[in-house]
C-alpha cells in the first residue's frame, strides 16, 4: 500500500474516532430541583377533611372512622356517615392533602396580592384535621384564582401570606369531590 493512502485511511479513521466520541457523550445532567411543598403532613395522620366553595356556597366534609379492614373514609353526615365510593377516592385524596407540591413559590405576598390572586375571597378553603400521637392539628388553607396562562392556582400556605402556584389539575379534582360527592352505591 502506498503512504498517501495509508495516510488518507488513517485521518478518515480519526474523524471517524472523534465523531463517534462526540456523538457517544454522555448530556450533561442537572441535578433535580427539589419539590417544594405548599405544606407537607403525612397522609395518614389526616383525619377529617374539609372543602368549601365559598363563591358558590358549597362545601363537603369527609371524616376518618377504621373499622377493621373496611375502607376508612366516610362522608361527615351523622349520624348516617355514609361511605365513599372507595374506587374514586382510592389513596389519592388524602395523598393530594398531605403536601400539594408547588410549580412555583411566590412567597410572602401583600394584601394587594392576595386580592389580585383572588385570595382575600377564595374560590376554595381547605380544612385539614390531623392527629399525630394523640396531638390533633388543623390545617387551614385558601385557594385563589387561576394564573394567566389557566395552568396553576394560587395556593395560600397555612398561616401565613406566603403564596405557591399549584397545578389547575390538584384544585380540579378537589372541587370535584364537592360538586360530585363520591357517594358509594346504594348509601
Amino acid at each position: 500500500m502506498r503512504p498517501r493512502n495509508i495516510l488518507i485511511l488513517a485521518v478518515i479513521l480519526a474523524v471517524l474516532a472523534g465523531v463517534y466520541y462526540l456523538a457517544s457523550r454522555p448530556e450533561p445532567t442537572t441535578p433535580p430541583k427539589p419539590t417544594v411543598y405548599v405544606w407537607n403532613i403525612d397522609m395518614e395522620d389526616i383525619q377529617h377533611i374539609e372543602i368549601l366553595l365559598p363563591r358558590e356556597g358549597k362545601s363537603q366534609s369527609f371524616i376518618k372512622i377504621p373499622e377493621g379492614d373496611k375502607f376508612p373514609w366516610h362522608f361527615d353526615d351523622p349520624p348516617l356517615y355514609s361511605t365513599v365510593n372507595s374506587t374514586r377516592w382510592g389513596g389519592g385524596i388524602p395523598l393530594l392533602l398531605s403536601g400539594p407540591g408547588a410549580a412555583r413559590d411566590l412567597g410572602n405576598v401583600t394584601n394587594e396580592k392576595l386580592a389580585e390572586y383572588g385570595l382575600t375571597n377564595p374560590s376554595m378553603k381547605i380544612i385539614v384535621t390531623t392527629k399525630k400521637d394523640g396531638i390533633e392539628s388543623v390545617i387551614e388553607s385558601d385557594v385563589g384564582d387561576l394564573t394567566l396562562d389557566s395552568q396553576n392556582r394560587y395556593v395560600r400556605a397555612p398561616g401565613s401570606n406566603a403564596v405557591a402556584l399549584v397545578d389547575y389539575t390538584w384544585y380540579d379534582v378537589l372541587e370535584r369531590l364537592v360538586k360530585e360527592p363520591p357517594y358509594a352505591t346504594g348509601s
